[in-house]
């Protein structure tokens, strides 16, 4: 169990922590507002002195070019006529020269660098080069070297009554720049050689000139640790000395050499002495500040925290229900002022009254409630829950007395579709009207649920009539019959219907939905509308359809299906008019599968579109390779199955595929059953609009099996009638096929459309078919199915120039 720790307490050191953080935060900040105002400051006394030193500098240029000026017009050197009278005045005037304007060496150089005179027994290279550069450019020039010490020299060329050209030279130490620099900014000022790199530690410098040697020899010698060459010349440095505090601020003296410096020295002890006591009285007031709080939130809070725990003890009151000695215990009358415990308080009162109200009326409503959990809402009748207690009772009954009860599972056809097209409240209006039908056709002791969905269980409880099951079935299927009114539409309804009686008591609940579930799914896949009874069989083929499913799965995903072309021919001229894409399953194990063990399972799966799509891109590839053989004016018919032909998808995916293939629909027949023409006529109509918009042919297949589709063939636009191959097998030897043919001719040809006859396999039907001017023929007496190999076989070898020689 974790350690309790006082509400005030809490508050209290929430509260004292975020003062403690927010003081910290402000110090800081305003230490490093003092630190950034302090380099701020140090930036612009860097920025004057700087200005300073090159005023001072300039003040010694100007004051030694005076002075060379002067002398020259003294000595009259443009009125002689050479430099010798000037070499000797200047000679002869040097030591006056030196005493008074501090001047260590003078040179007189001719226009080749020649001495004509000089002070010292050799001239340093760096004074030829500037000289050199003075005669180039013609115009005065000064520069600043560094050795053992750091020398000013200023250099001014000089002309005599000729116009010949030389260059006088003067050389000076910094050190009256320096004395003028310190007495200006009152700061120590010395020259300094730094031989470290940048990011080195400063630790390698030489001190050349110092104002005051006492002072910063000592202060130079603590540079052993402190930061690299570039952060000094940013930020400065920082020293201690002896209780003292100095930073040292470093300027470039010389741009083309980087390792000379000028140091300035500055006493910063009073700031960092006024810095540490600002921090001090900081401290100091953060700490009064700190206890002052502390007192107050502790003792406001107290009252707060002795009312939260009188209340959290009376609380376990309302969980027992003892709702008026809640109130009671917690009553508490409010100071001067409300807050927010009184609002808690009153809130917990007024929670005490509801709660006491909801006890009473859930009370009131428990039996009402596990009623209606039994009970579908929609329809009233009894749901699943419901269903498993009466299945209970009825086989615990057959435990004391001989007899049996039937178990049937509806489920309804296409109602899914229903929903889709005319939304769910008239799907539920529907099902609402089921549920009618079926209470009507069973005994007032029989039991019919709603399973969920569209699927409904009728319990047949006891009875010795072994048909009465079929009874029940036969009269459900009477009362479906007449169509079901909503709105100003009438709807025809079938269901399927899975049947299983049992004698046996111990069998359970479950498992005798699970059968007829069973015999419903075996009772759809008949084409629905019918009842069938549970035998072991219908668990063994379920079995082999769920492996066959799984199988198929694989199939499309390691690519195991393929196409086969049979050749629709033209029977007047032999001309070969297209072919039909079927679609052919090459089992690794098992071989080949024939379409009739996979198709109908693939037609009610979600594989099914997915196949469908691959179907259509191979047909449009195949299509293009004929095109291309030679054959413009063929035309393949593809399979449409009713999930694929109602995909909102589909239109647009076509029409995409025949762009990137360069096709034109017109190359293409779809096939449609009668089946999947009339689930919804309307959509039906809408899609088959479209797509012969692109320009897709439309086919009925296995015309004359399916029903309704004269009532509406006059309202499609579909261009050729495929009569099925049943009939076409029996025209020979039954009168009754061989007029459907004959009539079915006629009536196609009336409405100006195209037949084709499929299962030809003999000359006389061949015959028969021409002798009606029946339009296209397919089937084994032309070719089988081809692959793709024996496609290019047939059509080398049976259709030359395009036309299968009939005979």
């Amino acid at each position: 169990m974790r350690p309790f720790l006082s509400l005030p307490w809490k508050i209290l050191g929430i509260t004292l922590g975020a003062l403690l953080l927010m003081s910290i935060l402000l110090t800081s900040f305003t230490l490093v507002k003092m630190e950034q105002d302090f380099r701020l400051q140090q930036d612009k006394q860097l920025q004057l002195r700087q200005q300073q030193f090159n005023h001072l500098n300039l003040l010694l240029e100007n004051q030694l070019r005076s002075w060379l000026e002067s002398f020259t017009d003294l000595v009259e050197l443009r009125s002689q006529p050479d430099f010798t009278a000037f070499a000797k005045a200047l000679a002869s005037h040097y030591d006056a020269i030196a005493v008074h304007l501090n001047v260590e060496s003078i040179w007189l150089l001719d226009a080749n660098l020649n001495s004509l005179y000089a002070s010292t027994e050799q001239i340093p290279p760096s004074v030829l080069d500037v000289a050199r550069q003075v005669m180039t450019e013609q115009q005065p020039q000064s520069a600043i070297f560094c050795a053992t010490q750091c020398t000013k020299l200023i250099l001014v060329p000089v002309q005599n009554a000729n116009a010949d050209i030389a260059v006088v030279a003067l050389s000076t130490t910094l050190l009256d720049i320096l004395s003028s620099l310190k007495q200006g900014i009152g700061s120590e000022v010395a020259i300094v050689r730094i031989d470290s790199a940048d990011n080195s530690p400063l630790r390698q410098f030489e001190l050349l000139s110092l104002s005051n040697p006492e002072l910063m020899r000592p202060v130079f010698r603590a540079l052993s640790n402190q930061p690299s060459l570039q952060e000094a010349r940013s930020q400065g440095i920082d020293v201690e000395l002896a209780e003292q505090h100095y930073l040292i601020s470093l300027l470039p003296l010389l741009a083309q050499n980087r390792s000379y410096y000028l140091a300035l020295v500055d006493d910063t002890t009073k700031f960092v002495q006024a810095q540490a006591a600002y921090q001090r009285q900081i401290i100091l007031f953060a700490c009064g500040c700190f206890v002052l709080l502390a007192v107050l939130i502790y003792f406001s809070t107290l009252r707060l925290s002795r009312r939260l725990l009188a209340l959290a003890q009376h609380l376990p009151l309302l969980a027992q229900r003892q709702f008026r000695q809640f109130r009671q215990h917690s009553a508490y009358d409010p100071l001067l002022f409300q807050d927010e415990l009184d609002v808690l308080t009153q809130a917990a009162y007024q929670l005490s009254v509801e709660l006491e109200q909801l006890h009473q009326q859930i009370e009131v409503n428990t039996q009402e409630l596990e009623n209606i959990a039994m009970f579908d809402l929609l329809t009233g009748l009894p749901n699943r829950n419901m269903l498993q207690f009466q299945l209970k009772k009825c086989l615990a009954g057959l435990e004391r007395q001989t007899g049996s009860i039937a178990v049937l599972f509806l489920d309804l056809d296409d109602f899914k579709k229903i929903n889709d097209s005319k939304g769910h409240a008239a799907g539920d209006q529907l099902l609402v009207e089921v549920a009618q039908r079926l209470r009507a056709c069973i005994r007032s002791a029989d039991i019919a649920c709603r399973f969920g969905g569209d699927e409904f269980v009728v319990v047949l409880t006891q009875s010795n009539e072994l048909d009465y099951p079929y009874q029940v079935a036969d009269r459900i299927f009477d009362a479906f019959k007449q169509p079901i009114s909503l709105g100003a539409q009438l709807f025809y309804i079938s269901t399927s219907i899975g049947m299983t009686t049992t004698e046996h008591h111990d069998v359970s609940p479950d498992e005798l939905v699970r059968q007829a579930d069973m015999a419903m799914y075996e009772a759809k896949d008949r084409g629905g509308n019918v009842a069938l009874l549970y035998d072991q069989e219908m668990y063994q083929r379920l079995a082999q359809r769920l492996v066959l499913e799984s199988e198929i799965k694989e199939a499309i995903k390691f690519k195991q299906f393929s196409l086969s072309l049979q050749p629709q021919i033209e029977l007047s001229t032999g001309r070969l008019a297209g072919f039909e894409a079927l679609l052919r399953w090459q089992h690794p194990v098992r071989g080949t599968v024939t379409p009739d063990e996979f198709i109908g399972i693939l037609e009610n799966s979600p594989q099914m579109i997915e196949l469908g799509y691959w179907v259509f891109q191979r047909s449009f590839q195949l299509a293009k390779e004929l095109i291309g053989k030679g054959y413009p004016d063929i035309r393949i018919s593809i399979n449409l199955s009713a999930e694929q032909f109602l995909d909102p998808a589909l239109p647009a995916l076509l029409e995409l595929w025949l762009d990137d293939l360069g096709l034109s629909a017109q190359h293409f027949e779809l096939e449609l059953t009668e089946r999947t023409l009339v689930q919804n006529i309307d959509i039906t109509l809408s899609a088959m609009r479209q797509l012969k918009a692109q320009g897709f042919y439309f086919s009925i297949d296995d015309f004359g099996t399916g029903y309704s589709s004269l009532s509406y063939l006059k309202q499609m636009p579909v261009d050729i009638i495929k009569i099925d191959k049943s009939f076409i097998f029996g025209m020979l030897e039954n009168d009754a096929d061989y007029q459907i043919i004959v009539s079915t001719i006629a009536m196609v040809q009336k409405l100006e459309l195209k037949v084709v006859a499929e299962g030809v396999e003999n000359r006389a039907q061949l015959q028969l078919l021409k002798q009606h001017r029946c339009d296209f023929g397919q089937g084994y007496y032309f070719a089988r199915p081809l692959n793709e190999a024996q496609l290019a076989e047939f059509l080398e070898h049976k259709v030359p120039n395009g036309y299968l020689m009939l005979t």
